[in-house]
């Protein structure tokens, strides 16, 4: 008798138990399970891939390792998108398998880019001339074979010496510049060229840009301003580009622009 109450007693303070076949041990009050053995593991039911991935052909590669019959690519100025378990009309899906590629400007087109929407003053203009250079190709679609923009840049001193400034002329304006060797004439061109990966997912994707240069005299020193006319078409152009060759990449996989 006295065991009957010892063991009453001692299951009050006992989680009621149970062993699965799978050797899940339940217990029943707070419902957490017990794993046993080592190579115990719950069954996966699904595939779920979340990946970001900036190479081009990286994220191809990628695709085309895990594309299925329900893979979709999606794509917008900013970014590239598969998604591999994509509804279809016979089988229903969470769309929440996918791969990313961002597309990331380089540090060369930022500079560029930002260099095109303030006023710029004469330091200004040659700190971006000096860090663009190898960006320069020509100037009015000639080739370049030196630097004479950052000379004349460099050494443009005052308004008292500028003897005229052309805007939006044909012609390139000539400006009659006090130098450090001595007074000299300088041609200004009226188109600066550049050549630069937009997007560092793909660097072999080289955009061309044709820009303005304007100059306007005040009280003693100049201003500039660098004007692409054709920015957005170029970088819609670029985007076109790189996603269209991430499509032909990823063979019997559809794309579409949203």
């Amino acid at each position: 008798m006295l065991d009957n109450v010892l063991d009453k007693f001692i299951g009050f303070f006992q989680k009621p138990t149970h062993v699965l076949t799978n050797g899940v041990e339940i217990q029943h009050k707070d419902y957490s399970t017990v794993k046993k053995g080592k190579n115990f593991a719950l069954p996966i039911e699904r595939n779920v891939i979340n990946q970001s991935i900036i190479n081009k052909y990286d994220f191809i590669e990628f695709i085309n390792e895990y594309k299925n019959d329900q893979t979709k690519i999606f794509y917008t100025e900013n970014i590239v998108q598969a998604i591999f378990n994509y509804p279809t009309v016979e089988k229903a899906d969470h769309e929440d398998s996918y791969v990313r590629m961002e597309l990331q400007k380089t540090k060369d087109f930022i500079v560029f880019q930002s260099s095109l929407e303030d006023d710029l003053t004469q330091k200004q203009l040659i700190r971006i001339l000096k860090r663009l250079e190898p960006c320069i190709v020509g100037f009015d679609n000639k080739k370049v074979d030196d630097m004479d923009i950052i000379e004349v840049a460099e050494n443009l001193q005052s308004t008292k010496n500028i003897q005229s400034v052309q805007r939006n002329s044909s012609q390139a304006f000539m400006i009659d510049a006090e130098v450090k060797a001595g007074n000299g004439n300088f041609t200004v061109p009226r188109y600066i060229n550049f050549e630069m990966p937009i997007y560092k997912n793909d660097l072999k994707i080289i955009a061309k840009f044709d820009v303005e240069l304007f100059l306007s005299a005040n009280e003693g020193n100049f201003t500039a301003n660098l004007v692409c006319y054709k920015l957005e078409q170029t970088l819609e152009e670029t985007v076109r580009e790189l996603t269209k060759q991430v499509c032909e990449g990823c063979e019997g996989v559809e794309s579409f622009m949203v």
